[in-house]
């Protein structure tokens, strides 16, 4: 007999694995192996796959909970895998989860389509990303006159020493600014049809995006910087096996002893972050062929505006030269010098250059 979705977990109980089966069946055997892995704890069952208990839940607390890590206060509107991954590391589990998850998003729970233009008097947000933590702090303004002074006004609000502030500007081609073109994305798709919103949308999708585990880290960026993992709404409508048990005292124990790992969590952070650098960089560099030129190599140089020939329109080559490759730097640049010898005003990278066959 096939176990319907939604009453798995009431079958549970009714089994046990010390309990003789009548029938010997597959079936019998499959369900004897697989309660085995589960145990009780008062009225729910509670899976012990990954270590910690996690409540089981039915059809509709599944939904609930989908709903709520999706759409709710804390939701970001993830796909369906990370929804899954989020479910599970918040003490959750039921067969399906990834299923679900992924049938959840796809349905397109939480959008209404293209939304109207804003309305909003405040058009601009500024985005600071802590660079190991992924910590977001984001501000809304109506109009930014004095960019300078806004950022340090910013700053000051979030309490930032000034000696350890570094700027990267970037744009969204570029992927210096991922991490704010993830919050606004998150943003976006928080605010869904009420677009004009957009500011009281941006405490939950902060918070959201704070308590979301990244893949660079392996942890969310409120575990990073406080030390320990958030309760989210979800549990305070579903209690999980850390809410049901938690007490004061053994709370402030647990908090203490969270901050005397804090250094050592972070660093395996740090190195789970630079394995993941590394192994994104061999990916999208796996295609790249190095150029390499000696000195007195001839070399054509990537046609640009300001070196195009004036009226050539759509006959200008893209390339021109040859010239000679007079010096190497180690950063990838050359510099190039005509063939009468006139060195050309400064280095130009190799990205701009390919090697001349006569």
């Amino acid at each position: 007999m096939r176990l319907r979705t939604h009453a798995w977990r009431d079958t549970w109980p009714k089994i046990s694995p010390d309990r003789h089966f009548t029938q010997r069946s597959k079936q019998a055997h499959k369900i004897r192996v697989q309660a085995a892995r589960f145990t009780l704890m008062g009225a729910p069952v509670q899976a012990i796959f990954t270590g910690p208990y996690l409540r089981c839940l039915g059809h509709s607390e599944a939904q609930y909970v989908l709903a709520e890590l999706h759409e709710g206060i804390c939701g970001n509107h993830t796909g369906g895998r990370s929804l899954a991954h989020r479910a599970h590391s918040q003490g959750y589990y039921w067969p399906t989860m990834k299923k679900d998850a992924a049938a959840y998003v796809q349905n397109g729970h939480g959008h209404s389509g293209t939304p109207p233009s804003s309305t909003c008097p405040k058009k601009f947000l500024l985005v600071a990303t802590d660079y190991f933590s992924k910590w977001v702090e984001a501000e809304a303004y109506a109009s930014i006159k004095d960019k300078d002074h806004c950022i340090q006004e910013f700053l000051f609000g979030i309490e930032y020493p000034e000696f350890i502030l570094h700027a990267t500007l970037s744009s969204k081609q570029w992927p210096g600014g991922s991490h704010k073109q993830n919050s606004n994305q998150c943003l976006k798709e928080k605010a869904g049809a009420s677009q004009r919103k957009w500011v009281e949308e941006l405490p939950g999708v902060l918070w959201a995006y704070r308590t979301t585990p990244g893949r660079p880290t392996g942890n969310t960026p409120f575990a990073l910087t406080y030390g320990m993992d958030a309760v989210i709404p979800t549990e305070i409508g579903l209690p999980t096996i850390r809410t049901d048990a938690a007490k004061q005292k053994d709370a402030d124990t647990e908090l203490g002893r969270n901050l005397d790992w804090a250094d050592e969590v972070r660093e395996s952070a740090s190195i789970r972050m630079a394995d993941y650098q590394q192994r994104a960089s061999a990916h999208y560099n796996r295609k790249v062929r190095p150029r390499n030129f000696k000195n007195g190599t001839l070399v054509l140089r990537k046609v640009f505006e300001n070196t195009a020939e004036v009226g050539a329109g759509k006959f200008q080559a893209n390339w021109e030269g040859p010239y000679i490759v007079s010096k190497a730097n180690e950063n990838g640049a050359y510099h190039l010098q005509k063939l009468d010898g006139t060195p050309l005003l400064r280095p130009w990278n190799v990205f701009n250059l390919k090697q001349y066959y006569q």
